[in-house]
């Protein structure tokens, strides 16, 4: 190409150059949207109701009902503003809030009308807010890079754990079956011992038997002699009977002490009658009596201690310390007898061939329970490999590693404790018992793997089961950062952790959103 034709290529594009920049672009428009706006044709609302002359635009008069007519004034109130905010981020505000005095974008081109009618303008904050929000990313970006990195490692932990697991598990199968053999042979012995010790200690449960029948029929005979010696105590007249008089002169029916045997005193022991034989004392006021007697004795006990009490009072030092020595050697002899703890068997009374019979009984049910306990040791710690391996620590076992691990939080009124993958609890700094606020239940919402929900805790006073959301986030070390309770019995949680650091754009780009209304 000859210099003449560079020369016209250039004319062309100063040409086109100038002519955009002439482009008068109406306020509140975002740049991209230029060219629906131009200054020499008409214009035509964006739901295409109206065409109308370009000179009503942004006039400060609504003509298009989709408000596509005033993008830069508050005429239309289903309108928006764009903020350009050169320098940060732009932003979109609805049209109530230009020239309402207060300053909604940092550039300050909201309140071109106030600047104009009163000489001042908002600060434009655009070029620092940027710089912040530049910074922050950056902090975002370099805490993301190194979770990510955190979260690489705990991946590749994650899936060491899971085959630690499932090795365990083969191994505690192989040894289960072993157990198992041992277990059955044991139980066999000792079901074995167990008969040969029954049938051995039979003949002296027979014997016995009979020594307490003896010994019951003696106490029989006993009590039925000790009845006849009352009956006929109080029988003075040797009739047979206890006739109403006979039971006036006898001080145990005074059951007040007040000296005199009272008519209700009397129909109590008697049930009513003038009279009773010894087969009507033998069978019903033998057994009242007895009551009545009983408690005249320990009337009588009760009065002699305080009398020995009243006699100590009155002795000098060595009386008593006469009686605290013999008090000394009372409590000891007490402690002996007080821990003597008896044999699981009377030995004493039978002979060798049974002892030896019941000791290998003995030692075959120990036997048993020693090799029964490891069988339901390994069966509980399977159970808990396989609950583990069950639960659901993310699409790459990132999560795995911190299975059981517990994290606090400590506020001006709680101690809030979590513990990933089991419970949630609460603690009173005054003291007080740990409420349960839930128990984990699995992964809920989207992005999957950024809510946990623990629920089933403890009802609340006059209401549901508590439950929580715990709601995670990228970060360096895991942390338990916030806990607030949103509605009644419902709690939430933040907890920043470096296995949550994923997907990199969406750690970078932070969703726009409209500044705080706030005054100038």
């Amino acid at each position: 190409m000859d210099n003449s034709n560079l020369i016209f290529v250039f004319l062309i594009y100063l040409f086109t150059l100038i002519n955009c920049t002439n482009i008068v672009r109406p306020r509140g428009i975002a740049f991209e949207r230029s060219s629906l706006y131009l200054p020499d044709k008409d214009f035509s609302c964006f739901d295409g109701s109206f065409t109308i002359p370009f000179a009503f635009v942004n006039d400060d008069y609504c003509d298009c009902p989709d408000a596509s007519d005033e993008p830069g004034t508050s005429a239309c109130p289903n309108g928006t503003y764009h903020c350009t905010n050169a320098g940060h981020t732009s932003i979109v505000i609805p049209s109530s809030r230009v020239n309402d005095g207060i300053c909604d974008c940092c550039d300050g081109s909201d309140e071109w009308a106030n600047n104009l009618r009163t000489g001042s303008s908002c600060d434009n904050t655009c070029e620092e807010l940027g710089r912040a929000a530049r910074e922050e990313a950056e902090r975002v970006h370099k805490v993301f890079t190194a979770g990510h990195e955190i979260r690489a490692q705990l991946i590749a932990k994650g899936k060491e754990f899971r085959l630690e697991k499932q090795n365990r598990i083969t191994e505690l199968f192989k040894e289960q079956q072993e157990v198992e053999l041992i277990r059955n042979t044991t139980l066999s012995v000792k079901e074995t011992k167990d008969e040969i010790e029954k049938s051995a200690l039979e003949k002296y449960k027979a014997i016995q038997d009979e020594k307490q029948k003896q010994e019951n029929e003696r106490e029989k005979i006993q009590n039925q002699n000790e009845a006849f010696e009352i009956f006929n105590e109080i029988d003075t007249n040797k009739n047979n009977k206890i006739e109403e008089e006979e039971v006036d002169a006898y001080n145990a029916f005074d059951q007040n002490k007040d000296g005199t045997v009272s008519q209700d005193e009397k129909d109590y022991f008697m049930e009513n009658k003038k009279e009773i034989d010894l087969e009507e004392f033998m069978a019903n006021s033998w057994d009242r009596l007895k009551q009545l007697l009983f408690a005249a004795q320990a009337t009588n006990i009760k009065e002699t201690e305080s009398t020995v009490g009243e006699e100590i009072d009155s002795n000098q030092a060595e009386e008593v310390e006469d009686q605290d020595d013999n008090e000394d050697e009372s409590e000891h002899v007490e402690d002996e007898v007080k821990y003597t703890e008896p044999d699981e068997y009377d030995v004493s009374q039978y002979d060798e061939e049974t002892k030896l019979i019941i000791e290998e009984a003995k030692k075959a049910r120990e036997a048993f329970e020693d090799v029964d306990r490891k069988y339901r040791d390994i069966q509980r710690e399977v159970s808990h490999l396989q609950e583990s391996l069950n639960k659901d620590f993310g699409p790459e076992d990132e999560f795995a590693a911190l299975d059981g691990e517990c994290y606090e939080l400590s506020d001006h009124e709680y101690i809030y404790k979590l513990c990933l993958f089991d419970q949630i609890t609460q603690r009173s700094k005054n003291g007080g018992s740990e409420v349960r606020l839930g128990t984990w239940n699995n992964w809920i919402g989207e992005p999957k793997y950024r809510t946990m929900l623990y629920d089933r805790g403890q009802h609340c006073w006059n209401g549901p089961q508590r439950s929580t959301h715990v709601r995670l986030s990228c970060g360096i070390e895991p942390a338990l950062i916030s806990a607030t309770e949103p509605n009644r019995c419902e709690y939430a949680m933040d907890f920043v952790v470096p296995a949550a650091c994923v997907q990199h754009s969406e750690q970078l780009s932070a969703p726009v959103t409209e500044p705080e209304h706030d005054e100038l």
